[in-house]
């Protein structure tokens, strides 16, 4: 899978923040899918209601996807190595660090 391209959302410490056309696949299984569990869950909830939170949910999710690839980034910008950007797609998201770790020990700390 390509991961070069990508809509650029942000940019935190010199990292840009790309989201793939991917994300949009799974973002809408996600949602879709807990949409249906909310309204069979909780019968007394609006239509509006649960794809709302069903949207949010996803959200969240790819947040905390995000947060994750960043504490890669960060650490190894820490360690002096050049992280260019985060792509995150379908399966998830992936640092793009531009470098080698120089020692085993800053590979353990990163991965």
């Amino acid at each position: 899978m390509d991961l070069s391209g990508g809509l650029h959302i942000a940019t935190i410490r010199g990292i840009k923040i790309l989201v793939h056309w991917s994300w949009s696949l799974i973002f809408t299984l996600i949602t879709w899918t807990l949409a249906q569990y909310f309204l069979d869950q909780y019968t007394q909830w609006s239509t509006a209601v649960a794809w709302i939170v069903a949207g949010a949910t996803a959200i969240a999710f790819f947040l905390s996807v995000l947060l994750h690839e960043l504490s890669h980034a960060l650490l190894a910008q820490r360690y002096g190595m050049p992280v260019p950007s985060i792509t995150l797609f379908i399966f998830g998201g992936v640092s793009n660090i531009a470098a080698e770790m120089r020692s085993a020990r800053q590979e353990f700390f990163v991965a």
